[in-house]
């Protein structure tokens, strides 16, 4: 009897020690508010007016995109470790899915670890030069965190706008001194794979950061292969961006050069992408930003220029050039809450006609204005 009570002490301390190895966190975020929005809106018959129209509502996800995530990991010796994620996007102001209603719409994935080595992982995945997810490199750069609306720095540099795709698989090393690196291939950006292959959008990105002292410096490229029957070229995306943290101040730097812009354009560009013979277009952008302590909390700002290229802007009066500067002031109640407000502006300088040999419209203005005031809480 008494050696069966050993017997059993001993393997309930076994099975212990085995479970204390493998764990599973539920993670969050709530972000909600109130927002007020004006845009420009396009003519409705007989009218042929372009007008700015504006509404107040209660939104989601200014700040950080609402979230619920489940994160894991598995000891399995030697260094190695079994991991994965999966996010689900929400919106708090109607309780419905975001990403298109993808229940795991943010990241799906499950991979190998190693602490020397890195991380192997397939699933959907937010590229490393997206702003976002579990393999992000580059989101720091901006002093938004490619967050806070319209003064996002995915307004104008397309990667961050959260640039995910399906169908993944990514390397991220661990740090190496201070350096980071990640390489990730995508089989088809969006939806299941088709067969033959050369029907797929495919995905590949290449990054690295490299943070030191004061310094932390970013650059990401991406290239989306479009199917061969539509005969558009590659478009190619190189993101360079730094900061400077002097403590009292950080300066933020940020370039990007987009070619063959075709594929996943810019969240600025008007609803009608391009008239029909441009088949790609163009657009060089920079931001300068700052984050400034004050009160306890942090205020925000940045200015965004977009410049497009290589359009037959007289034959097809388009030319999608625009700006956008944005402030927020962040302050927090704790470490998982705070409070926001921000505002932003986007201002068109370029012609938004999309028929070849028709003038543009002078009244087909695209402007945005907004303004936010809510709470975020993480979990």
């Amino acid at each position: 009897m008494k050696k069966s009570l050993i017997a059993l002490a001993v393997l309930g301390a076994l099975s212990g020690a085995a479970s204390a190895q493998s764990s599973v966190t539920i993670y969050g975020i709530v972000d909600v508010g109130v927002q007020y929005n004006e845009r420009g809106v396009a003519p409705v018959a007989p009218s042929t007016l372009y007008t700015q129209e504006s509404n107040w509502g209660i939104e989601s996800g200014y700040q950080s995109g609402s979230r619920l995530g489940f994160r894991g990991a598995e000891a399995l010796g030697g260094n190695w470790s079994a991991v994965f994620t999966l996010e689900s996007g929400y919106d708090v102001s109607t309780g419905m899915s975001a990403q298109g209603g993808r229940l795991f719409g943010r990241q799906a994935w499950a991979g190998l670890a190693h602490t020397g080595m890195g991380t192997v992982a397939l699933g959907r995945l937010a590229t490393p030069s997206s702003g976002t997810g579990s393999f992000d490199l580059w989101g720091f750069v901006d002093p938004f965190a490619t967050g806070w609306g319209i003064n996002s720095l995915g307004s104008t540099f397309i990667p961050s706008n959260a640039l995910r795709e399906d169908n993944g698989i990514i390397w991220a090393s661990p740090s190496w001194a201070g350096f980071k690196f990640a390489a990730m291939y995508s089989a088809n950006i969006n939806g299941a794979e088709t067969a033959p292959s050369d029907t797929n959008t495919k995905g590949y990105t290449l990054a690295g950061q490299w943070k030191w002292s004061i310094l932390g410096l970013a650059a990401t490229y991406d290239v989306l292969t479009p199917p061969n029957a539509t005969g558009r070229p590659d478009q190619k995306m190189l993101q360079l961006g730094g900061v400077v943290d002097l403590k009292f101040l950080k300066i933020h730097a940020g370039w990007a050069s987009q070619d063959n812009i075709s594929v996943v354009s810019q969240a600025g560009a008007p609803g009608a992408f391009a008239p029909t013979g441009v088949v790609a277009y163009d657009a060089d952008a920079w931001m300068l930003g700052v984050t400034v302590p004050l009160f306890g909390g942090s205020i925000l700002g940045s200015y965004q220029y977009s410049d497009a290229k290589n359009i037959n802007t007289a034959t097809y009066q388009f030319e999608p050039d625009y700006s956008v500067w944005g402030v927020g002031y962040s302050y927090p109640f704790s470490r998982r809450t705070n409070m926001y407000v921000g505002y932003g502006e986007m201002g068109w300088d370029g012609s938004v006609a999309y028929t070849a040999g028709v003038p543009a419209d002078p009244t087909a203005r695209f402007d945005k204005k907004q303004f936010a005031l809510g709470i975020r809480h993480l979990f």
